[in-house]
């Protein structure tokens, strides 16, 4: 695989809480330098990545309601329509994990189509957290997410107990999913990590070490 080609499927990943405007304005410099497909920051970024990639193909992807998932409904569906109106061009989101859980299937799948529905169009990543669950949930949790109509569903968020992506894992999920995509993350951190989770079936990568990636190094970022 090229380098040039998992370059244009990694979202250059910057969601620390301590992640500061210059930090930003560098994440957004690496993925115009690397030609990557997008950078992802927490929602209060968002217009400062609209400024400092105008005029370039990279998007400008937020995360929100994450790690934990439990906000209100009503809340996530509100935060959804405030990242709209920032500019946003994808959204990776936490769904409550625990309705799923508790059985609550049909709550689980509303909360996700009412999420979708205020993104407007715009492509919305669910994040599944999938490594401590059993098979049986894994395969409800995607297809909970696929009926409820987001464009892909994500294994990890990087940051709570999803884990780190791993062929099997990811493999799982492109046989389960049929309408949803497959992103990746956690733990991609070599440009052997990404080839690897590219042929198992992911067509996007989050990770904080795209640029090491991209020179060939093993990177130590956090996610």
């Amino acid at each position: 695989m090229k380098i040039e080609e998992i370059a244009v499927k990694i979202q250059h990943t910057d969601v620390s809480p301590t992640a500061t405007d210059q930090d930003i304005i560098a994440l957004c410099t690496d993925a115009v330098e690397f030609g990557f497909n997008g950078v992802m920051v927490q929602p209060c970024w968002i217009s400062l990545c609209r400024r400092e990639l105008d005029g370039t193909n990279v998007k400008v992807c937020s995360a929100m309601a994450y790690p934990m998932g439990g906000s209100l409904t009503r809340s996530k569906v509100e935060e959804m329509r405030h990242l709209v109106e920032e500019g946003v061009d994808e959204i990776d989101f936490m769904p409550n994990l625990g309705l799923l859980l508790s059985g609550q299937n049909e709550a689980f799948r509303t909360e996700i189509a009412a999420i979708v529905e205020a993104a407007a169009g715009r492509p919305v990543k669910a994040m599944l957290e999938l490594e401590p669950l059993a098979e049986s949930s894994r395969r409800a949790a995607i297809l909970e997410a696929e009926a409820a109509g987001c464009t892909y569903v994500k294994n990890s968020s990087g940051w709570g107990v999803g884990g780190k992506a791993t062929g099997e894992l990811i493999r799982f999920m492109a046989d389960i999913a049929t309408t949803s995509k497959v992103k990746a993350s956690g733990g991609i951190r070599s440009r052997q990590d990404a080839e690897n989770i590219l042929n198992a079936g992911a067509v996007l990568l989050g990770t904080s070490a795209g640029p090491s990636i991209m020179r060939g190094g093993s990177g130590t970022g956090a996610y």
